[in-house]
């Protein structure tokens, strides 16, 4: 399986805007020494020092993750604004003609996993299909509500492409492309819906929007269970552990929280994701090296081999 990132940042988007743009360069410049900028070769080695959040962004679109099965079947999970990107690039692939196929799984429905679905080009076009699979009651209305004339100026039937809906029952486990598809419930407010997808003993869970509290860790059995040795699990960072501790019950946690639950399961990779949109590339980067300086206090004796990254558009993970 592979699996890439197109929207990485919980309830809203947000953009990289011009001030931060400047202070990025100020910053390069500041850093740099007259030796770096000699020629072209010297700027790229320069560049190649530098930290992610001054070089880069992690992004500020909402959830939206491709996933493409061993055989590049196309799953698309979730529809923030992300999917708006993954839309032009799908234009290349047959969606531009009308001959597209993908399947869609839903987590559920809050505004910033549904979003860009109005703007997913590869919807409007005539021929095109699309499964549509979620667990979250009534998907097919939820969507629809978002079409609303009161909401959007286009009708969710003006989306002229193919689109049949799958309702999963609580404890349904499913094929699809080969994968083998289950699922848990998130506690999250309206609820929220974990899939891990298995592949000739490769595991993938997606475990976005999901809050465990510091109280709840040693009664977490049968979560453990579900992330048991997963080869990567994308999980819910949203908050620090401070801000989660101020903010119960909003549905979200922390990196510490999720690496603790990622020793405890065997997981073999952590992927830090749902970020804040207060957050700046600058605070993620501080989130992704205190995630790092927890793991190591927690396995001072190294018996574990995890593996935390931070999520970002255009991350691609080969599992």
């Amino acid at each position: 399986m592979k699996v890439r990132f197109w929207g990485v940042r919980g309830s809203i988007g947000s953009p990289v805007r011009g001030h931060s743009i400047r202070e990025k360069v100020r910053r390069i410049l500041l850093c740099a020494s007259p030796g770096d900028v000699l020629d072209d070769d010297s700027v790229d080695r320069y560049l190649s020092t530098l930290p992610f959040s001054l070089l880069h962004t992690y992004g500020g679109n909402t959830t939206c993750l491709e996933v493409r099965s061993q055989h590049d079947d196309l799953v698309i999970v979730d529809a923030g604004t992300g999917i708006r990107d993954l839309g032009n690039r799908l234009m290349s692939e047959g969606f531009a003609r009308g001959q597209g196929y993908a399947t869609m799984v839903f987590t559920h429905t809050h505004w910033d996993h549904i979003q860009g679905l109005p703007f997913f080009g590869p919807f409007y076009i005539p021929g095109n299909e699309f499964d549509i699979h979620a667990v979250s009651d009534d998907i097919e209305g939820r969507l629809r509500y978002q079409h609303s004339d009161r909401h959007f100026p286009v009708p969710f039937d003006g989306m002229q492409s193919v689109k049949s809906f799958t309702q999963h029952a609580v404890d349904d486990v499913w094929e699809l492309h080969g994968m083998r598809i289950s699922h848990k419930a998130m506690r999250h407010p309206g609820n929220s819906y974990s899939y891990r997808f298995e592949e000739d003993g490769r595991v993938l869970i997606f475990g976005s929007d999901a809050e465990f509290k510091l109280e709840d860790m040693d009664d977490i059995g049968t979560y453990l269970d579900y992330f048991r040795n997963a080869d990567v699990l994308i999980f819910d960072t949203q908050y620090t552990f401070e801000e989660q501790l101020q903010k119960i019950d909003w549905g979200h946690s922390s990196a510490s929280i999720a690496t603790d639950i990622a020793l405890k399961a065997g997981v073999k990779k952590l992927v830090l994701f749902h970020h804040d949109p207060s957050y700046d590339d600058e605070k993620l980067d501080e989130v992704h090296l205190r995630a790092l300086r927890y793991k190591e206090m927690m396995d001072i004796a190294g018996r574990t081999d995890l593996e935390i990254v931070m999520a970002y558009e255009g991350l691609e993970i080969e599992i």
